[in-house]
């Protein structure tokens, strides 16, 4: 293989598809894209990522017990910060807007009470990294929505008999999901995770469904996803158990969700259980331009070559 061709071959190899990155709702127990506004504290175990502004009392990092979190921004905030009583427990919060806290307690060893929340170094770093994460959880809905591996939906249990291994998904109806009077069943089989898609916009919880059956326990919480890819107003009702992918919607509850939420705002009250999704798709991306400038040169000199020949 001449010098040509060799350059043609590598810039081929590096132009094949790659694996996605892995998910930002593996590292993040709350990410928003725009504001939180809770009533009451709101207590989030994980790291916390706030693209509007932080209108609420709350405890963040209360889980974050790895040294390796005490000098970092375990939560930004590119927007305000307004709070009566925050609580950082682990390593700081950052903000890119302003700032306006009553009573601040940093209780990570070694910090003064009101040094646990500084500025953004970089706010439009932090921006641009949420807008990437956007475009990967969208991404990743829209693979999940069209998943083939599925389970059937009969009456109010979930129920998959098939021989996946690695991932099975399940399609509903919000209006089915939140039927009045539904108490959920989940059976998943030797699949590793489990999706759960849910049409609809605008959905609402009559405060009768809950997911006190089989298979929502603990030690499932952070195999299941909840795909929310149609909704743009999200009333969980007073608890929910597993992880919350709602990117476009305005998020109520008033109690716990026993997992991480991506969604566009959340209202409401309750804690944020540091369960995790942590599956990544695998995802066919475009080459990179660098990649394309590449192979663009390795053809132009292979055909400057050839010329030369002649």
């Amino acid at each position: 293989m001449n010098f040509y061709s060799k350059l043609l071959a590598i810039a081929g190899v590096a132009a094949m598809p790659m694996m996605a990155l892995a998910t930002p709702m593996s590292d993040y127990n709350l990410m928003l894209f725009g504001d939180l506004n809770t009533t009451s504290n709101v207590k989030v175990y994980g790291k916390a990522l706030i693209g509007g502004n932080l209108n609420s009392s709350g405890e963040f990092g209360s889980h974050l017990t790895d040294a390796s979190f005490n000098a970092t921004n375990n939560v930004e905030v590119i927007g305000n910060v307004s709070s009566p009583n925050l609580t950082i427990q682990n390593g700081y919060l950052g903000y890119g807007g302003s700032k306006s806290i009553g009573n601040l307690n940093c209780n990570e060893a070694g910090l003064a009470q009101n040094a646990c929340v500084r500025a953004l170094a970089n706010t439009g770093a932090v921006a641009a990294q949420l807008a990437d994460f956007y475009n990967v959880l969208d991404a990743e809905s829209a693979y999940y929505r069209d998943f083939a591996l599925t389970g059937d939906v009969t009456g109010t249990t979930l129920s998959y008999s098939g021989f996946a291994a690695d991932l099975v998904a399940f399609n509903i109806a919000g209006s089915d999901l939140f039927a009045m009077n539904s108490n959920w069943q989940l059976n998943f089989g030797n699949a590793a995770k489990v999706v759960i898609n849910v049409s609809g916009a605008n959905l609402s919880n009559p405060g009768s469904v809950n997911l006190s059956g089989s298979g929502f326990t603990s030690s499932t919480y952070s195999n299941i996803l909840w795909n929310f890819y149609d909704a743009t107003s999200l009333n969980l009702g007073n608890g929910w158990k597993g992880n919350v992918m709602a990117i476009d919607a305005d998020v109520r509850i008033m109690n716990d969700i026993d997992g991480s939420l991506a969604a566009k705002s959340y209202t409401g009250a309750g804690q944020i259980h540091h369960y995790y999704w942590d599956y990544t798709p695998p995802a066919t991306e475009v080459p990179e331009s660098s990649i394309l400038m590449l192979m663009l040169a390795g053809l132009g000199l292979i055909g400057l070559g050839r010329l030369r020949r002649r």
